[in-house]
């Protein structure tokens, strides 16, 4: 019972510094957004010449964007990568909040009231397993339709075409995020940004080591000389074998994949039967200590085990 005072606390103020996390950000990229805004109307048709001395942009949070990134990233979230989250990423702290308040509960029917001490670490836990989720999803598609971009940039190049409009072909062309990463690409080149800069910009971000191949290869090409379409195909031909292999691997593994999913679902399926045929059996789980204590102890080695053939099974495909 003392510790149910100390959860409470905890729970009030880590909710409400996410949401003053939140809203502080939504109302500093509110202004950013509208100074771009304004700043495209007041140019709109004029030539942008890139000079020595740069204005400094206004962010009214710039003081405080290292320190916020820096507490962030504790719970895995990238800022820079924040507008290309399904959701804002601060929704995904606050389901991560509420997953990771599960997961205590059952913690503490095994362990007691003190395991609400573990609220904070697994909230972190949790949003750092979603997040590098999103993470690996958006970097896989970019990997995958990164070939036919490469490809469509080779047969433009090839009819005269040159890379920029290429990029905006891309853009339009392609489906996300493809699509919106090679626009964004294209709008940096427009005002003045080197194509292979603004290339090695987006392989830091997305953390794919192929768009630094590409940023590479159009910056010894662009000093060099040589066919770009020639160097361009070679390149798209070796990263089509490493998404075919990548591919192949998945495929093989899918036997496992599978299995590991089956394995998982049949005791919450058994669990749902057993309750809806015969409530009072699985009682003895929720109404004394020694069910608690089964009960948590089973949930915990169902996630143990799926997490452990997990890891296998990506080990394996690594």
């Amino acid at each position: 019972m003392t510790s149910l005072p100390l959860l409470l606390t905890l729970s009030l103020v880590m909710t409400t510094a996410l949401i003053l996390v939140g809203l502080n950000v939504f109302r500093a990229d509110r202004v950013h957004r509208r100074l771009v805004e304004r700043l495209d109307r007041a140019t709109n048709g004029l030539v942008i010449v890139e000079t020595d001395q740069k204005p400094k942009a206004v962010n009214p949070l710039a003081r405080f964007q290292r320190p916020l990134g820096s507490a962030l990233a504790i719970f895995g979230v990238d800022l820079a990568r924040a507008p290309d989250y399904p959701v804002p990423w601060w929704a995904i702290l606050l389901g991560a909040l509420v997953m990771a308040r599960v997961v205590v509960m059952l913690i503490a029917m095994v362990f007691g009231g003190w395991s609400a001490l573990l609220w904070p670490a697994m909230t972190a836990l949790v949003a750092r397993t979603v997040f590098a989720t999103i993470h690996a999803r958006r970097s896989s598609a970019l990997l995958n339709q990164f070939p036919e971009a490469l490809a469509t940039i080779v047969r433009c190049v090839r009819v005269g075409i040159p890379v920029q409009e290429a990029l905006r072909i891309i853009g339009r062309d392609m489906p996300k995020p493809t699509g919106a990463e090679f626009t964004r690409i294209a709008d940096q080149v427009a005002i003045g940004t080197p194509l292979d800069q603004a290339l090695r910009s987006f392989a830091e971000r997305s953390r794919i080591p192929e768009y630094g191949f590409f940023a590479t290869a159009l910056s010894l090409q662009a000093r060099a000389g040589g066919g770009l379409a020639q160097t361009l195909e070679t390149l798209s031909e070796v990263i089509r074998k490493r998404v075919a292999m990548k591919a192949r691997g998945y495929a093989m593994a899918a036997e496992a994949r599978t299995s590991a999913l089956i394995l998982g679902i049949i005791p919450i399926v058994a669990g749902v039967a057993i309750e809806l045929l015969q409530p009072s059996y699985l009682e003895v789980l929720f109404v004394t200590r020694k069910g608690h204590i089964i009960f948590g102890m089973a949930v915990g080695m169902l996630v143990l085990g799926s997490l452990t053939m997990r890891s296998i099974i990506r080990r394996s495909l690594s």
